[in-house]
């Protein structure tokens, strides 16, 4: 149990070494999470990702308490906790402030993707979530919206969140939509940017279905019929049942 504690605070370093390479942080930005056992090890407060070594990391219990480390737990730990509450698969949690992604997000701009294999690995429209104030409860509704459409996205006038079901992957998320994002910021300056075909998306998000990628489609649906269905229309025959269902699924796909 030792050697696992020790390989995911390594993983946790290493992450924090990449993103104030990349530029992704600056100052004190950012924090980086991952599950271990019953609780989580985190990164603390107020110290530059650069300066991050193993010492430093600290445990956390399931409530997000600190039990052991040096420093003091980050102020926006809600949003971690609320995003591994809303998506029980994710081990890892990503918070950065990558420039071209953040600074979509501070224009409140959602980013359509039309890179085949970026629309594979983090899916067709990234959300940004509303802006709340960093540390307030507000953050978790934001968050839990943000993650039932996606598994990256940006957040107004606060960066971008990602998850994944190890640190790399949480990360590579990160790196990713800023590739996309600058991509896409320097193609929109030379002129209209590009969709994909929509036969193509369709067969691209399905590909992304296939391999287990992004929300459960189902957990949406249900919810959304949930909330578009009339209990009073206790007399909806099966047949307009499935008509709702299909549009759901559909409109799950299409916006995944």
């Amino acid at each position: 149990m030792g050697n696992r504690r020790e390989y995911i605070i390594r993983g946790i370093v290493d992450i924090c070494s990449k993103l104030d390479q990349k530029g992704f942080v600056a100052n004190h930005d950012g924090n980086v999470t991952a599950k271990f056992e019953d609780g989580f090890l985190a990164t603390p407060t107020a110290e530059a990702k650069a300066a991050i070594t193993p010492e430093m990391i600290l445990d956390l219990d399931k409530e997000g308490k600190k039990t052991g480390g040096i420093g003091k737990p980050f102020s926006e730990l809600n949003l971690h906790l609320a995003a591994y509450n809303e998506r029980e698969e994710a081990r890892a949690v990503v918070h950065a402030h990558p420039p071209f992604a953040t600074a979509r997000g501070l224009v409140g701009k959602p980013l359509e993707i039309s890179l085949p294999e970026a629309v594979v690995s983090i899916g067709h429209i990234i959300p940004v979530a509303d802006y709340s104030m960093p540390g307030s409860v507000a953050n978790d509704r934001v968050v839990c919206e943000a993650l039932r459409q996606s598994d990256v996205f940006m957040i107004a006038g606060n960066g971008v969140l990602s998850i994944g079901k190890n640190l790399e992957e949480a990360y590579l998320r990160v790196e990713l939509l800023e590739h996309v994002a600058k991509i896409d910021f320097y193609a929109a300056s030379m002129g209209p940017v590009m969709t994909l075909p929509e036969a193509d998306l369709q067969k691209l998000l399905e590909k992304r279905a296939k391999l287990g990628l992004g929300p459960k489609a189902s957990n949406h649906v249900t919810k959304n019929i949930l909330e578009n269905y009339d209990q009073e229309k206790d007399n909806i025959q099966f047949g307009q049942l499935q008509d709702i269902i299909a549009k759901e699924v559909n409109r799950y796909l299409g916006n995944s």
